[in-house]
């Protein structure tokens, strides 16, 4: 077990290509809508005494919903420590927590979807951190790459495809942006993802767009708070 975290931690350390403090801190209100619910919150990158967080955090009259990663950076990789949604009213159960234990290899998750999986030797992202992954290769000049997310279902990981499609100007507080247009897919899915990443904001999100057979969830910014 030993040698499998030494050699796990060997390739974060020689794995050079990221470089994840390249985004800087940030908090931004964002509004989320899909065919159930509109619901508007705010998105927070931030440092603490033991690593990093993100988290996003919305309530409205009839719903909330709260998502919070915790990672560290290492040898410019995240490295993720934890994730966690809740989702109410209740009824939509959605409630979910993983832990990554690095010391035994092994992902836990609790809530909705109980399970346990090996870590292996591939850098894994949870559904928030990896948006630092993204924007960071996009910062450097990365046409296309490929990311490990991992599978909240059933704790294997997806393998997505990122690539740039295209520029736009985007209109953001009655401003003109130039934004980077990417999309992600997955073999054999017909979901696809994408993210308008506005250059002038240090590529931060200005709209992503997720489509799947099932339905189609939008988050727009709708204001920068703050920004490094």
């Amino acid at each position: 077990m030993k040698s499998k975290v030494i050699n796990f931690y060997l390739i974060i350390l020689l794995s050079s290509n990221a470089v994840a403090a390249e985004v800087p801190p940030y908090s931004a209100k964002y509004n989320f809508e899909s065919e159930e619910i509109s619901i508007s919150g705010v998105r927070e990158f931030y440092k603490t005494e033991d690593g990093y967080e993100m988290k996003f955090k919305a309530s409205n009259l009839f719903a909330s919903l709260f998502f919070l990663s915790r990672f560290k950076l290492k040898s410019d990789n995240v490295i993720s420590d934890s994730y966690e949604i809740k989702i109410r009213p209740k009824f939509l159960d959605r409630d979910q927590s993983l832990r990554f234990d690095y010391e035994n290899m092994e992902i836990r998750s609790k809530g909705i979807n109980e399970w346990a999986s090996s870590i292996n030797e591939n850098l894994i992202y949870d559904p928030l951190n990896v948006q630092i992954m993204i924007r960071t290769y996009v910062k450097q000049g990365l046409e296309n790459f490929n990311i490990n997310i991992i599978d909240m279902e059933n704790g294997d990981y997806r393998l997505y495809e990122f690539n740039i499609i295209g520029n736009e100007d985007c209109i953001f507080n009655n401003e003109k942006l130039q934004c980077i247009i990417l999309e992600r897919s997955r073999l054999n899915s017909k979901r696809k993802v994408t993210y308008y990443l506005a250059e002038e904001l240090e590529h931060m999100f200005i709209k992503i767009v997720d489509v799947s057979p099932e339905r189609t969830n939008t988050l727009k910014l709708l204001e920068v708070l703050s920004l490094g």
